[in-house]
């Protein structure tokens, strides 16, 4: 029986290492996923570790608003053409967003204090934590990373620093998303016109359905690779001193 299986016995552990990626628990504030899931509804799940759910609910966001328009809606909202806002809305589309779009807030807010629930009890618990994970496809192993420089990696290009930490099932769902979004919004292009001083053309090229996609992803994706490198930190920190302790402060030594 290996140290993985070890870990697992006991009732509650607080991280799972794999060659693809380190799954932790940890406390939050419970309204930070909810902000996130309101801002773009997967991202509280993700942040969580709730893949499967989170990478769904990020498609339904996708499918939803682009049948129903919402974001061109909001954009015409904004600069205070309601009328154009009221004739590109799709109700039949956006009576069904609202539902599922509270409902991942309310998810998220209620898994929080669930986590942070669980995490009070398995640092008492003190599962071992494994720190090394070998592969046929893959290594993984808890080490110190620098939140500064995975967000660096994100602000050049969203899901990098999530690669950076070995994130990796975000790492390239956030980076899919990010070229998906910035290549049918033709945010490149009317960059380029932009700094060029084309600012006409620049307008007419944007594509404000898919372009108000993008500061979501942007701003999650800057903030999670920080806050997740910092936790990462703490967890090797934890792991080193559990096992400094458990294999030499017993030892019985007369100086």
């Amino acid at each position: 029986m290996d140290n993985q299986t070890n870990t697992q016995n006991y009732r509650y552990y607080r991280a799972h290492v794999s060659p693809y990626n380190t799954n932790i628990i940890q406390l939050r504030n419970p309204w930070v996923p909810v902000w996130w899931s309101a801002a773009f509804p997967g991202m509280g799940h993700m942040m969580h570790g709730a893949y499967i759910k989170g990478f769904i609910l990020f498609l339904w966001e996708f499918l939803i608003n682009l049948n129903a328009n919402i974001n061109l809606a909001m954009v015409y909202s904004f600069t205070g053409q309601f009328e154009l806002a009221k004739q590109v809305i799709d109700t039949r589309w956006v009576l069904l967003y609202i539902p599922v779009y509270i409902i991942s807030m309310w998810d998220c807010y209620r898994k929080t204090i669930d986590i942070n629930k669980l995490y009070i009890i398995a640092n008492y618990e003190k599962a071992p934590i494994v720190p090394f994970k070998l592969g046929i496809m893959g290594i993984n192993f808890l080490d110190r990373r620098q939140p500064l420089l995975s967000m660096i990696w994100s602000m050049l290009m969203p899901g990098m620093g999530h690669l950076y930490l070995r994130r990796i099932p975000t790492g390239f769902f956030l980076l899919f998303c990010w070229i998906l979004c910035t290549y049918f919004s033709n945010i490149l292009n009317s960059l380029h016109l932009t700094l060029l001083g084309d600012f006409s053309t620049a307008t007419a090229v944007l594509n404000a359905q898919w372009a108000l996609f993008l500061p979501s992803l942007y701003g999650f994706s800057l903030y999670e690779s920080y806050s997740l490198a910092v936790e990462y930190n703490k967890l090797f920190k934890v792991e080193q001193s559990e096992y400094l302790k458990r294999e030499y402060q017993t030892l019985d030594l007369k100086v």
